[in-house]
């Protein structure tokens, strides 16, 4: 959404972005306005403030409710008290927010406000959401003091969504139908994200065709998955890439080989948009989904936790990296990437909302 309210800034409106103390750092390089609101915590830290989150993940317990326990009933709780303050001081005329992002909704709601799902990636219908959340949107809404707040109302307004149109539609190959569901409305509008890097960003040193390994700021690999990664990459004859921090996609990916994840919606996206084929190890979330969608699309292929070997990796990054097909097949998704509306759209779509 970055580029977005860049362009919501440049047409002379007024932005702010209200979030946890540790984005202010990432508003600053881009030169956005900035209000701490909710915990201080940074994203793949909810473990620390859930303590039931972390036993979970201890556990291998892939049935914890995270959005609805986490997102919901912890950060949006949590947000509430400081967002709802801002809004009545800064009386905005349209909220933007992460379509997870729960506490916006809330204030929006009680508010009479217009809002704006900013990066949509899941397309759940309401009933699929109604049984996700239970019943925590209605008590967060009666907190906030809207009785209006339930599954109906996320989608209400408008939808911005940073996807391929292709890449979400549901097909009977998907594992996990509550994902890439039938559900995109007619306020939904499929965008090409076109983030400029932050300034004082260094260039890419490394050699082209890379194999980039991976994990995203949520799901880290464990030494497993790390060994065999080493292992397979050491006879592929390819440098590995494997970033400690944040990466800039833009700068990367255009030198990579192949992309080696854990299936996270966002850089499965970033690949794609770049026409870089994928190996997905998945970890959790909608990884499965992910991966089973590059495998039917022709741009990459997955090798389950249990079945990962050094040789199972290998032969996966060699298929991707060697077999034409592939470069191909993310190459005509690539294209199709360049054919979406960008910022200029999404930024009057905006617009047209506050009226």
């Amino acid at each position: 959404m970055v580029d977005v309210l860049r362009e919501l800034v440049r047409r002379g409106h007024q932005v702010l972005v209200a979030s946890a103390r540790p984005l202010g750092e990432l508003c600053a390089q881009y030169e956005l306005d900035f209000a701490e609101v909710g915990p201080a915590f940074r994203v793949g830290e909810e473990a620390r403030l859930v303590p039931a989150l972390a036993k979970a993940r201890h556990e291998g317990d892939r049935d914890f409710p995270y959005t609805r326990r986490v997102l919901v009933e912890t950060l949006a709780h949590a947000t509430l008290p400081d967002l709802t303050r801002l809004v009545r001081r800064w009386r905005p005329d349209v909220l933007v927010r992460d379509p997870v992002e729960f506490a916006g909704l809330a204030v929006a709601e009680a508010a009479s406000l217009p809002h704006v799902a900013g990066r949509d990636n899941r397309f759940l219908p309401p009933r699929i959401w109604r049984a996700e959340l239970g019943g925590s949107l209605e008590v967060l809404g009666r907190v906030a003091g809207t009785a209006t707040l339930d599954a109906d109302v996320l989608y209400r307004y408008l939808t911005l969504a940073p996807a391929l149109p292709s890449f979400v539609t549901a097909t009977e190959d998907l594992p996990d139908p509550r994902e890439f569901g039938v559900h995109i409305g007619p306020t939904h509008c499929f965008l090409r994200p076109r983030t400029p890097s932050p300034p004082g960003t260094p260039p890419w040193t490394g050699p082209d065709g890379a194999v980039l390994f991976t994990f995203g700021t949520v799901f880290t690999a464990d030494a497993a998955v790390r060994t065999a990664v080493r292992a397979a990459t050491a006879g592929l004859g390819r440098a590995m890439t494997e970033p400690r921090h944040w990466l800039d996609f833009n700068a990367v990916l255009p030198h990579c080989a192949a992309v080696v994840t854990a299936g996270g919606f966002g850089t499965t996206m970033a690949a794609l948009r770049h026409g870089v084929p994928l190996v997905v190890v998945p970890a959790g979330a909608d990884h499965v989904t992910n991966g089973r969608r590059c495998a039917a699309l022709g741009v990459g292929r997955t090798v389950p936790r249990e079945a990962l070997t050094a040789g199972s990796l290998r032969s996966a990054i060699d298929a991707v990296t060697s077999e034409p097909a592939y470069a191909a097949a993310a190459g005509e998704l690539a294209a199709e990437w360049a054919g979406l509306p960008d910022r200029e759209v999404g930024a009057q779509l905006v617009e047209e909302l506050c009226g």
